[in-house]
């Protein structure tokens, strides 16, 4: 039973009722157009069949030379109504004056009157025009169909003449054609019942498959698609729309997979950066503690150890809060930045001739940014650090110019280079090149990575270049301010 109410059959059943509808509904046309059709075919053959019998009359008893009485009596007798009647039609003559039967001829049993109207019918016909037919009731409850004929002398009506036939040989002929649509409709039925499941299951199918990639979706397999249609109906539209949403999910499942490997790194690499400062902390306190007496010289050395690695532990700590904040989006309040001004006074705090580096600047004035003041410092400051790590006591080249609509702050070495091993990784978060493994020197690996997050967090972008032993380049681009 739950088979017959799957989509496949309802749309079948629904699909037999509406054609058991409209081959009734034609069928009742197609009857009665054929019945009207029939009906008014022998009538006009008794017409046909009425003027040519008064011409034969007419020439017969000689009109012409009659008197109009005489005339009137001979087209209302006997002799006229045998005339017109034959084996199959029956005649009688109704006289428009005395309102009576005239004559009267049974063609067909000659005892048996022929089927009457009713004397309005026939007054009716007289005054105004006869219908193209009628359909009269014999004695023996037939039925007849008559068609009247009004009888002038002159342009005077005296009478109306009644020729009837029997519809059984209409009737009969109805009747086949019934039982001819009847026993056709059921073989359409019979057809549309057999090849309607298979049609509308073929165009269903891709429904099915959906049904099955959602299942399949839904136990985890991102990468199901279903095939599309090559007609742009509604069921191709779905299917197309059904591959842009698995495609949407498997890519944000596939977004979702790569941020939980890079939260599990970062995690992993924060925990093994704080690990070394803490290990240390632990490592003198349980020296100092193991020990009766302490030295001054000992305690003052340990306590400075100590707090090198507090200092280098909240250096990390900050940096990894200021990466996660611009990671996250939370965008700080931003102000029209002039960048010949700012970058000029970030570079003179940073004294970097003072820690052995060579500075020159080619900055272009009347270039102005919208930027977060305090974030755009720590980008300058973290690649001038970067530089003087990498390339200490080399020189470095800072230039700003604005191209394409954007502002750029590059940064140019004169150092050793990154190595192309190296380079693609730069800014990723607790990366450090192959001269900066050492902590000492090396820093924790955030700067370039918190750089890279400001920048993309005021929608620029930055980039490196560099080939070994030529030094390397850094450009941070920015919008330029309206």
């Amino acid at each position: 039973m739950s088979r017959f109410r799957s989509l496949r059959w309802r749309l079948t059943f629904l699909y037999l009722g509406l054609l058991s509808v409209l081959l009734l509904a034609g069928g009742v046309a197609q009857y009665f157009a054929a019945r009207e059709v029939l009906f008014r075919t022998n009538a006009d053959a008794l017409s046909s069949e009425y003027a040519a019998d008064l011409l034969a009359f007419r020439r017969q008893i000689g009109t012409t030379a009659r008197p109009a009485a005489a005339l009137r009596a001979l087209m209302l007798s006997k002799q006229f109504a045998t005339e017109l009647a034959s084996g199959h039609t029956s005649a009688a003559i109704f006289d428009a004056n005395g309102g009576q039967w005239q004559a009267v001829s049974a063609g067909i049993t000659p005892n048996q009157p022929p089927p009457t109207l009713t004397t309005t019918d026939y007054l009716t016909a007289i005054r105004t025009k006869p219908k193209a037919y009628y359909l009269a009731t014999a004695a023996d409850g037939s039925t007849h169909l008559a068609v009247l004929n009004v009888i002038r002398v002159g342009t005077k009506p005296v009478g109306v003449v009644q020729l009837s036939i029997p519809t059984a040989v209409i009737d009969q002929t109805l009747q086949a054609d019934r039982q001819l649509a009847i026993v056709g409709s059921l073989l359409v039925l019979l057809v549309a019942l057999l090849l309607s499941p298979l049609i509308i299951g073929r165009g269903l199918r891709p429904l099915e498959q959906m049904s099955t990639s959602a299942g399949a979706l839904a136990a985890g397999d991102y990468k199901q698609r279903v095939s599309v249609p090559k007609t742009q109906d509604e069921i191709g539209k779905l299917a197309a729309a059904f591959n842009q949403m698995a495609a949407g999910i498997d890519q944000a499942f596939e977004v979702r997979r790569q941020a939980e490997a890079e939260m599990r790194h970062f995690v992993a690499d924060a925990s093994h950066e704080l690990r070394t400062p803490l290990t240390s902390i632990a490592g003198y306190i349980d020296v100092l503690g193991r020990r009766q007496s302490v030295d001054a010289e000992t305690l003052q050395a340990s306590l400075a150890a100590m707090q090198q690695e507090s200092a280098r532990m909240t250096r990390l700590v900050n940096d990894l809060l200021t990466l996660t904040r611009f990671e996250s989006g939370r965008a700080t309040q931003r102000l029209r930045v002039p960048l010949d001004r700012f970058i000029n006074q970030a570079l003179d705090e940073l004294s970097l001739a003072e820690k052995g580096a060579t500075e020159s600047r080619d900055i272009q004035p009347g270039i102005a940014v919208n930027a977060d003041p305090e974030a755009l410092k720590q980008v300058v400051t973290n690649l001038a650090q970067n530089a003087l790590k990498y390339a200490p006591g080399a020189p470095q080249r800072w230039t700003v110019f604005a191209a394409d609509g954007r502002a750029a702050i590059r940064v140019q070495d004169g150092g050793p280079g990154i190595s192309r091993q190296d380079l693609p990784h730069i800014f990723e978060r607790f990366y450090r090149g192959e001269k900066a493994r050492d902590r000492s020197t090396g820093g924790s690996g955030l700067g370039l990575a918190i750089a890279k997050s400001i920048v993309e967090a005021h929608h620029g972008s930055i980039e490196a270049e560099s080939e070994p032993g030529s030094g390397a380049t850094f450009t941070a681009w920015l919008p330029l301010a309206a």
